[in-house]
């Protein structure tokens, strides 16, 4: 894909002027491709009517109603962007009990405090107490997402090459301003902009069971294939989403599993 390669090119230039050859030459081939959500376009939607499956109850989590959040059409974006792990038809619907006391995603009992639902979708009423979120369809556009610094990947190459994580900060910040200048930072795939730690790791330690009052493991190659970045949702106030300053939704799925056993990490300050 050319984008891809003017993309590359791209950093390599922003990289070249503050990182020796070697360096950039380690990070820029770690660029993964995915999908900013915004502008035209009816890829995703947020919001608006839920769907459900045919005769699905609705989803609830100690005792409350959960709130529709997205609906996604991969097909769609598949169109956009082919990516891997990530479906190439259907559609998913994306709940979440996000009112306070919201789920984090860090025990595994909080499991049922989200749920993702594909396959037949239909239109459903939701019952009292449901948070009424206002319509907006998103489309999609390509880009290069980059590993932000607490990326173990990048922990690698600083050992390599020590002191350069203090300038790729500085870098990272600058891509991601000139990626999402004012928009919320809404995703597919690619590496998430997580807020505190790397979220695909976190999810396996949730969803083992591992106490949450304990250290992350460290999150070795093994670890790392098994998980991948689905969607990851960001506070917005035309939506009413208000999960911290800043505070986002992550949905990760393991590899080969259906999307209804995604996992969700809520990260804020």
């Amino acid at each position: 894909m050319d984008w891809i390669v003017t993309e590359r090119q791209r950093l390599h230039s922003l990289f070249g002027v503050f990182l020796a050859p070697e360096v950039s030459a380690a990070i820029v081939p770690l660029a993964r491709p995915a999908l900013r959500l915004g502008g035209q376009g009816r890829a995703v939607r947020l919001g608006g009517t839920p769907l459900l499956p045919p005769g699905e109850s609705w989803p609830r989590w100690a005792g409350r109603p959960l709130d529709f959040l997205a609906l996604v059409d991969f097909a769609e974006l598949a169109a956009v962007l082919p990516q891997p792990d990530i479906p190439e038809s259907g559609r998913a619907a994306f709940y979440y009990a996000g009112r306070t006391p919201r789920p984090w995603g860090s025990r595994a009992e909080e499991r049922d405090g989200w749920r993702v639902f594909t396959g037949e979708l239909v239109e459903a009423s939701p019952p009292e107490g449901v948070h009424h979120t206002p319509s907006r369809t998103l489309g999609a556009a390509p880009f290069l997402s980059l590993p932000a610094p607490q990326e173990p990947v990048l922990r690698q190459v600083e050992s390599r090459y020590s002191g350069i994580l203090a300038i790729y900060e500085q870098l990272y910040a600058a891509w991601l301003q000139h990626i999402w200048p004012d928009d919320p930072i809404h995703q597919i795939g690619g590496w998430p902009v997580i807020v505190q730690r790397p979220v695909t790791a976190e999810a396996g330690h949730a969803s083992s069971g591992h106490d949450p009052d304990l250290p992350l493991p460290p999150h070795d190659r093994t670890d790392a294939d098994d998980w991948c970045h689905l969607l990851q949702l960001d506070s917005d106030d035309r939506l009413g989403w208000h999960w911290g300053d800043p505070g986002r939704v992550y949905f990760c799925t393991r590899k080969s599993a259906p999307l209804e056993d995604s996992w969700l990490i809520l990260q804020a300050r």
